[in-house]
């Protein structure tokens, strides 16, 4: 098991993701190395971490059928104007979904790094210059 929270840490520092797999990625290796002395802030940040995705996974199932919806729109001849409308009314609901806290993706990163030398997981080395 360490030697899977192992390559996931890595791969989170050494790769760029889209914040949703990013986020994915986070929350996984939150709950591999979570104790019960994880610091009030951070589960803050994970918990509305873990609120986004489900609101995006959310959101993505409504979109989707619409998106398939348009794209066949000139096959069945869908009033392009009543699909104006839900998009926009989609959009809506995209905005009310949004966080009102942001999210500190590098303190969340800072703390499963340091998660890991605890259990001794990963051992970094830190330049004294």
């Amino acid at each position: 098991m360490n030697r899977h929270i192992k390559e996931n840490l890595e791969q989170l520092l050494q790769d760029t993701y889209d914040t949703r797999r990013l986020g994915r990625r986070i929350i996984n290796l939150a709950g591999f190395l979570g104790s019960t002395e994880i610091p009030e802030h951070i589960k803050e940040q994970l918990a509305r971490l873990s609120g986004l995705l489900v609101q995006q996974e959310a959101f993505d199932a409504l979109l989707q059928p619409v998106m398939t919806i348009a794209r066949s729109q000139h096959l069945k001849g869908i009033d392009s104007e009543a699909l104006t409308g839900v998009l926009a009314e989609l959009g809506e609901a995209r905005r009310a979904l949004q966080l009102q806290e942001q999210i500190n993706y590098s303190e969340l990163t800072a703390w499963l790094v340091g998660a890991a030398e605890e259990k001794k997981i990963i051992r970094t080395t830190r330049d004294a210059r």
